[in-house]
């Protein structure tokens, strides 16, 4: 008999060093913002052209990971987690030093496609998590870890690219013109970040464990291992048929060979009739073990792009992309005397719609980010309110506003966004965000009219407004997601397309936007997202308003800080209360 999953403890030392591995990344990701639009200059592209090259340049990895991202996922399933990971920390080490040392834009362009090629490890590193802990209860407590170690990780390397590039200029007593960071700006920033990733593959060599159970046919014991029971599992609750169907059947014929629910094994049929096994045992599993195999199973389509938070989410877990543990209250059954609802399709105007309104403010969130820095560095055309230009700053202070814009976000999301859901409640918050998000694009060109002091003030508000409607808005959307979804069996499905969605506005935001800046001038680009994020407004006409209910929301800060643990198994809960 397998051990109790209860029985488990908190797998503290895999997390920690699953943690320093996804820490190096963003170094790498989120410290080309500062200077790519001055890198694109330096390597031979015309200032009015600049900001859509260096848009290119952010995009490139997300276009290749999107490419290459499920071929490693099937690597990773026959060899392992942990090789797969560590070469993709290893592709993103090489490809920054090939990236700081690039003569030519084309170069740097390749460097950063071999990078997103080479890294599959964005979602392998949260399948891994998912595998070793193995205790329900744990779950929520060590997932919060890693949205708040990538929003750490991205704060250091946003400082890290505005205060290390171009290092002779700015410190010359330490870096000489004629050396070799005089005659390659932007390698010292890529040199720190693949040194801080090597030191992560190192520690995961020695330390991290290997976290993909085989499959052991146990002939010579007459048993067979529960995880090709639930690999056989996936054979029915992928076709159509079965897609909306319970997960437990009531089948009269099976119930007169039901096996208490602590068994998981049985006698070995032949191999020619394991389908045939798989259906009579179907309801002999736990409802637990049942949303387990759920959530382990994996989607492989992610995105490397730089932004201060966490952009990857499932919602097959109670995170919802964030570091809490969110419980909706909501009726699970039918009251008395209403007749019982329709069957809804897997991808009902309610999913439909709120994909679609993911995807509209994922890529205005995307642009913002990316051209946020051409415009603090891009030269000011006049006095006063200028439409044309930027404001004429430096790399320092693009690396201080992006760093401290990660510490924005981490207290919005730690602190703001449970205190604010729980008040306002899903609907509304999600209504109201959309509603407000275009005021953080249109008071950007009129920062420049500001005097010279009020000009960082006026960068900082627009943060705050980004990270306060972004953080609140994309949970609600996936709440409301989910809960339109018929059943627990096409969850992942679901998460995968919604998942694409947003990796490809994301994908497309930034060249987009800096093509618009190119052409009409950074007042063109800024009311452009505002006329997007209009469009997002409009678009709430269509999303349907379901009920939602109440909202409870465990701080995954707090659990973490106090080393707290959770009494119930929250994600089998909230699997269990999004089917309507």
């Amino acid at each position: 008999m397998p051990p109790d999953p209860k029985d488990e403890p908190f797998p503290t030392k895999q997390l920690i060093i699953i943690g320093i591995c996804r820490f190096s990344e963003p170094l790498a990701f989120n410290s080309i913002l500062a200077y790519s639009y001055v890198m694109v200059q330096d390597l031979g592209i015309h200032e009015r052209d600049a900001s859509f090259y260096a848009g290119l340049l952010v995009s490139a990895y997300a276009i290749a990971e999107a490419i290459t991202a499920p071929v490693w996922g099937m690597i990773s399933d026959v060899y392992g987690r942990k090789p797969v990971a560590l070469i993709g920390l290893a592709g993103v080490a090489m490809s920054s030093i090939l990236f700081g040392m690039a003569g030519t834009y084309w170069v740097a362009l390749l460097a950063r496609f071999i990078g997103g090629a080479l890294n599959g490890n964005v979602a392998i590193m949260q399948t891994m998590v998912a595998e070793m802990v193995k205790n329900p209860a744990h779950e929520p407590r060590a997932y919060a870890t890693q949205p708040f170690v990538w929003t750490l990780g991205g704060i250091i390397g946003s400082a890290m690219g505005g205060f290390l590039a171009q290092p002779s200029k700015f410190y010359p007593h330490a870096f000489p013109e004629d050396g070799i960071f005089g005659r390659y700006p932007y390698l010292l920033p890529n040199l720190v970040a693949a040194v801080g990733i090597v030191l992560a593959i190192l520690q995961g060599m020695l330390f991290l464990e290997e976290t993909l159970v085989k499959d052991e046919k146990e002939e010579e014991n007459g048993t067979i291992d529960h995880h090709d029971y639930h690999d056989h599992l996936d054979t029915i609750n992928e076709t159509p048929a079965n897609e909306r169907s319970r997960l437990i059947p009531q089948s009269s014929h099976v119930r007169d060979r039901e096996v208490p629910r602590s068994s998981m094994a049985g006698s070995l049929r032949p191999r020619g009739s394991i389908a045939s096994f798989t259906r009579e045992r179907l309801a002999s599993i736990s409802v637990q073990g049942s949303m387990r195999h759920i959530r382990k199973r994996a989607s492989f389509l992610e995105e490397g792009m730089p932004m201060p938070f966490d952009q990857r989410f499932d919602i097959r877990r109670s995170s919802f992309g964030t570091m809490h543990s969110i419980r909706i209250q909501q009726d699970v059954l039918p009251l008395r005397g209403q007749p019982a609802a329709k069957p809804r399709k897997t991808f009902n105007r309610t999913v439909v719609m709120v994909i679609l309104a993911m995807a509209i403010f994922s890529f205005h969130q995307m642009a913002f980010i990316s051209i946020l820095p051409v415009y603090i560095l891009d030269e000011p055309t006049s006095t006063g309110l200028d439409l044309k230009g930027g404001l004429g700053m430096t790399l320092h202070d693009v690396g201080a506003f992006l760093a401290i814009n990660g510490f924005i976000t981490l207290f919005v999301q730690g602190f703001i966004f449970p205190i604010f859901v729980e008040w306002a409640g899903v609907w509304k918050s999600f209504v109201w965000m959309i509603i407000l998000y275009p005021t953080t694009y249109i008071i950007v060109p009129f920062i420049s009219a500001f005097p010279h002091e009020f000009e960082s003030p006026g960068i900082y508000f627009s943060l705050v407004l980004q990270a306060f409607y972004g953080i609140i808005v994309f949970p609600c959307a996936l709440i409301l997601m989910k809960n339109a979804i018929p059943s627990p069996l096409v969850l992942g499905r679901v998460n995968g397309l919604a998942m694409s969605a947003c990796c490809l506005a994301r994908t497309i935001s930034s060249p987009l936007v800096g093509l618009i800046y190119s052409l009409g001038g950074s007042a063109a680009a800024w009311f452009g997202l505002g006329l997007i994020a209009v469009i997002g407004i409009i678009q709430l006409i269509w999303v349907p308003n379901d009920h939602i209910g109440a909202v409870q929301i465990d701080n995954g800060l707090k659990k973490v800080i106090h080393n707290d643990e959770y009494e119930d198994a929250v994600d089998d809960i909230s699997v269990i209360e999004s089917v309507r």
